[in-house]
Formats: structure tokens, C-alpha cells, sequence
């Protein structure tokens, strides 16, 4: 029989996943420069009316620094009703797209062959194809066609003819060796001791690699910056009968006030301050020596006073002359003194009169005359006893009007404060209302003033005396006061901060006006705050703030990474915790360091 000649090998087609490319148009595509931030390739994407885009990037693109980036660009679109797809041969920006769940495409020219990147493109259609999968790559392994003719049964048979028969009992043998040689045990050959160690440490080696490098890991905890954060606000009061009509169509910064009056009494002890020698008190007395230093005789008159540093006075008990200085020294005179029952500061002398010996000055002299005659005494003075008698004077009695006073307008301000406590109460709503203070917001009227007649010269220690006023202020509702304040401090809070805090008892008035006519009070109000720097991973600004971190601190000692940190303007403090505690610096792998967000005020 003749051999078939050969059969032809069928061409298959060799059409790849490229010329399988999608033609788009060039309105749908976007391209990216190298250093393109996420919200600049944001702002072109934008602008595109059509819901499906292509952004072309190029290799090493700060678009594909991190996952992050790829996350906001993302929602950003999708938040804008648009598709995105990503053409780009850049493996790191492939890895996290398919993270992320964006399309991926190679970008391809006219002939479906692969193009270079360019930002520049002259036609309106762009020829793209989809990743080819892994599974479509070739197999060595694979079944290939033979290229030698095939052989019939009859060339088959023609060929074995002219052998011998095959021998039964050979086959059966060979098949009861194969037998016995399943049948055989299994032996295990002791591994080499040396090459057993060596293949544990260079397996202890390699793993102390991987952690070394890939386990260490960081926690950066950062609290933001915060700053005192103050603003001042004019406000009017009005008060709700007389502008009912006004404040019903909601005016800005306008709050209703209602006016609230008391009568304050008090009734206070005053002490006794008058004081005079009993039968039983007794002054001081003694000699003193008078020295007259000048060349004249100096004449002194009955009860001249002589006094210590003490303000102890002592008088003489007739007129005396000095002699004057001569060759042979300063004159002198002795003479006796007694001291007098109050001394200089109008205190009971008694028994401190009984001083010891010193020197003494005349206060009713002239400063340059005092050096030139004085006394000095050379033992001391005897016979002071203190005994005395407490009784009213008239400086006590002025004393109390004066004290009566100061105790009514002080409990002036606490009692209408209880007084607008009460009217909170009856709303059912602790601190509903506040009373308006600070400078001539609580008025007082005339203080009447009692005190029992005739008492001045009065022999006793304590009397009593009472009083009443009239009070009136104006009280607010405490609510809406306050959020007009902290809607002021949100409108001057800075855009890259978040408003912590707002101290309500730094709140402080200053009225400025009263018109009482049309019950109208106008006052600048000033509330204090705390804001702080907003680092939210979440959002752009946080997350390109810790994405900048992250690349200056990766590898770094971790004290020159608090460093770098703690410089920052956002930021206020710093701690880095590593992992394990001995490690030096921080891990090398920017996905290995984590970030913690405290409050300004939880960190205090």
C-alpha cells in the first residue's frame, strides 16, 4: 500500500490577546505625568464628562507610592459617578490597582503591538488590551505535533516478521521480580552529620534574615498641634416684652432677656475698737539724759516728747534748758519722762513701756535738728501695767457703714443668682438661664442703713448693725448664648483644624451700651477654645502628611525620627514604640510602621 504522504500541518491562528485590543476614544483618556500628586490626576478626571475613563501612567509614578493614593482616587471618581481603568506597564501600580479593584490595561499602537508612554498623542483613538493571565503563558511540557509520517498496521507486522517467538516464561519471571521488589522494606539512610548542622544554621540564618527585615515593626504616636483658639462677638439683649414683635423673626445674634429684681438684708457684728486705761493700768516711767551737741543752750518746754524706734513716747514733766557743747564735750541734762498711754500708732502702751535702755529722738524736731540733741537712757524704764477698757468710737461706727455696705452689694450678686436658679427650676432645666454679669450689669439701689442710736462712747467690745438694697440685673437663656460663641469659633477656625474644645467659663461681657427706653443691652461677649491640627489617615490631607512621614523616617534612627517629626508644624509631641524594643531604627518596610492619632487634651 502506498504511504500517505504527510498530511499538512494546520496553520493555527496565532492571534494573541493584543490584537484583541479596544479601541477608545481619545476624549475618554487622561494622562499623567510622573509627579502628578492623586489631586491633580483628580482635577483632570474631572473635567470629563464621560463615565468611563482611562488614565494613562507612566513607570514610577508618585501616583503608585501607595495604596493609599490609588483608595482616594478611587472613591473621589466613584463619589462623581465615574469608572476608572489604569493603562500602565508599571508592575508596583499593577500590584496595588488589583489591591484596590481598578482595571488594568497595556497601552498598544496602531498595529497592536506595544507602544511607549508619551503625554502627547496626535490620533483621536487609542488602541488598548486587557492583562494577558498567567494561564495563557506557553508550556514547555505541552503535547506538540509529530512531523515524521505515520506508520500503518501492515508496516508494523512486516517489520517483526523473520523474529523469534517471544518467551513465555521470561515475562513470567520478570513479572514475580517486580513482585518481590514492592514486597521489599523501606529503608531510611542516616542524613550526614555535617551536612545536617550546616542545614540548620543556614536555616536558623535565613530566618533571623526575615525577621530582622520583615517582622520588625514601629507604632508612631502622634498628637497633633493645638493652639488657644479666641474670639469676641457683639450681642444684643432684648427684652422680650418690649421687643416681643423683633425677636419673634429671629434676628442674628440677638437673644431674648427678662429682668429680675430682689431685696438683699444683712445684719453683721462690728467689733469695738475704742480703747482707755482702766483704774489698774499704769504707764511706764524712768531718767533719760538729753545731749545738746550745738554751741547754745537749747530750751525744751513741759511734755516734750521723746520716742524709740518703737513709736514708745515719752514726755518730761516741766521745761527744761540744755546747756551747750563745750571743749570738753556735748551738754547734758537729766531729766524724768513718762510714757503716755497710746503710743505713736495709737496703741494701748501698758507694760510695753517698760523698755529697755536706748536712744531717743524728738519728733516735733526738724531732720537736720534731730542729730544735734537727743536722749539716750542707761537703765530701764519701769512700772508700765496694761489694763483697759474696749468702747465705741465714732471711727468704729463709720467702720460698720462702710463694712454694711461692702457685705449688701456682695450678696447683691450671689442672691439674684440664686434668684435666676429658681426661675431655671421652673422650666425644668438646670443652668436653662444665666445672669448677665460683669461691670454695671447689677444695679443697686440706696443701702439703708440701721444702727442703734447713741451707742458712740459706749463701754462694750461689739455692736451690731443691719442693712437692706435693692438689686435688679437681667438674665439670658444660657443655650443659645453659647451657640452663637461657638459658631463664631467654628467660622475662625482654621480649615486644616478641628475645633477640640470650647471653655464656657472663659466666657466674659463687657457692655457697651444700655438702652433702657427700649430695653436693648449691647455687650461684646468673648469666649476662649482649643483647636488642633486635623491628621486624619482617612482623608487627603492626613493621609499625604503621614505618607511623608513614612518616607523620611523609613530606615532612620528612631531619635532622629522623633526629630524630624517633632518639627513638624503639625505636630506637638511624638513616641515611636518598636518592635522588637531592642531594635535601633525603624523598620526599612514603610507598610511595617503603623500610626496612632492622640487628642491635644488626652495627652495633658
Amino acid at each position: 500500500m502506498p504511504a500517505k504522504k504527510p498530511e499538512k500541518q494546520q496553520e493555527e491562528p496565532s492571534e494573541t490577546s493584543e490584537e484583541k485590543a479596544e479601541v477608545v476614544s481619545g476624549k475618554k483618556v487622561v494622562y499623567v505625568e510622573i509627579d502628578d500628586e492623586v489631586t491633580v490626576v483628580f482635577d483632570k478626571v474631572k473635567v470629563i464628562k464621560s463615565k468611563h475613563i482611562y488614565i494613562v501612567v507612566p513607570k514610577r509614578s508618585i501616583l503608585f507610592q501607595s495604596v493609599v493614593n490609588l483608595k482616594i482616587l478611587k472613591r473621589k471618581t466613584e463619589d462623581d459617578d465615574k469608572k476608572i481603568y489604569l493603562v500602565t506597564n508599571d508592575k508596583n501600580g499593577i500590584h496595588l490597582a488589583q489591591r484596590v479593584g481598578i482595571e488594568v490595561y497595556n497601552k498598544a499602537n496602531t498595529e497592536g503591538r506595544p507602544a511607549l508612554f508619551s503625554t502627547e498623542v496626535d490620533d483621536e483613538k487609542l488602541r488598548i488590551t486587557p492583562l494577558r493571565a498567567t494561564v495563557n503563558e506557553i508550556d514547555d511540557e505541552a503535547p506538540t505535533r509529530l512531523l515524521e509520517r505515520k506508520l500503518s498496521i501492515s508496516e508494523i507486522l512486516r517489520k517483526v516478521k523473520g523474529r523469534k517467538p517471544l518467551d513465555v516464561s521470561k515475562i513470567q519471571n520478570a513479572q514475580k521480580k517486580k513482585e518481590k521488589a514492592k514486597k521489599s522494606k523501606f529503608v531510611i539512610v542516616a542524613p550526614n552529620r555535617h551536612a545536617l548542622i550546616g542545614l540548620v544554621a543556614v536555616s536558623m540564618a535565613v530566618l533571623l534574615f526575615i525577621v530582622y527585615i520583615a517582622l520588625p515593626g514601629a507604632t508612631v504616636y502622634l498628637t497633633p498641634a493645638a493652639s488657644v483658639l479666641e474670639k469676641s462677638v457683639n450681642i444684643t439683649l432684648a427684652d422680650y416684652q418690649k421687643n416681643r414683635a423683633e425677636l419673634d423673626t429671629h434676628p442674628a445674634h440677638n437673644i431674648a432677656s427678662y429682668p429680675i429684681k430682689t431685696t438683699v438684708s444683712k445684719t453683721i457684728t462690728h467689733y469695738a475698737t475704742g480703747k482707755k486705761f482702766s483704774d489698774k493700768g499704769a504707764n511706764s516711767s524712768g531718767k533719760i539724759i538729753i545731749v545738746n551737741t550745738t554751741s547754745n543752750e537749747w530750751p525744751l518746754i513741759t511734755q516734750t516728747r521723746f520716742q524709740n524706734n518703737e513709736g514708745i513716747v515719752f514726755r518730761i514733766g516741766g521745761p527744761v534748758t540744755v546747756p551747750a557743747a563745750s571743749p570738753a564735750g556735748p551738754g547734758k541734762v537729766e531729766v524724768f519722762v513718762t510714757a503716755d498711754q497710746l503710743d505713736a500708732y495709737g496703741t494701748i502702751v501698758g507694760d510695753r513701756g517698760n523698755v529697755a535702755p536706748g536712744r531717743f529722738f524728738l519728733p516735733g524736731l526738724k531732720d537736720s535738728s534731730k542729730s544735734q540733741i537727743y536722749a539716750e537712757s542707761t537703765e530701764a524704764m519701769t512700772g508700765g501695767i496694761t489694763d483697759y477698757i474696749s468702747f465705741i468710737s465714732n471711727e468704729d461706727i463709720e467702720a460698720s457703714k462702710v463694712r454694711i455696705k461692702d457685705e449688701l452689694l456682695k450678696s447683691a450678686l450671689a442672691d439674684l443668682k440664686v434668684a435666676v436658679k429658681d426661675k431655671s427650676s421652673l422650666v425644668g432645666i438646670e443652668g436653662a438661664f444665666m445672669l448677665l454679669e460683669g461691670e454695671n450689669a447689677v444695679k443697686t439701689g440706696d443701702v439703708s442703713i440701721n444702727i442703734e442710736p447713741g451707742i458712740e462712747g459706749r463701754e462694750q467690745s461689739e455692736f451690731q448693725i443691719s442693712g437692706t438694697v435693692d438689686v435688679s440685673g437681667v438674665y439670658y437663656d444660657h443655650d443659645t448664648m453659647l451657640e452663637i460663641l461657638k459658631n463664631e469659633l467654628l467660622l475662625k477656625k482654621s480649615p486644616q483644624k478641628q475645633l477640640l474644645r470650647v471653655n464656657e467659663d472663659s466666657t466674659t461681657y463687657r457692655i457697651f451700651e444700655w438702652d433702657e427706653v427700649h430695653g436693648k443691652i449691647k455687650l461684646t461677649a468673648n469666649i476662649k477654645g482649643i483647636e488642633q491640627f486635623t491628621i486624619d489617615p482617612d482623608k487627603e490631607n492626613g493621609a499625604k502628611l503621614l505618607n511623608k512621614i513614612k518616607e523620611h523616617i523609613v530606615g532612620q534612627d528612631i531619635e532622629q525620627a522623633k526629630l524630624y517629626i517633632q518639627n513638624l508644624p503639625e505636630v506637638n509631641k511624638v513616641e515611636i514604640d518598636s518592635w522588637p524594643a531592642w531594635s535601633p531604627t525603624v523598620p526599612n518596610i514603610p507598610d511595617n510602621i503603623d500610626f496612632e492619632i492622640r487628642d491635644a487634651v488626652e495627652a495633658q
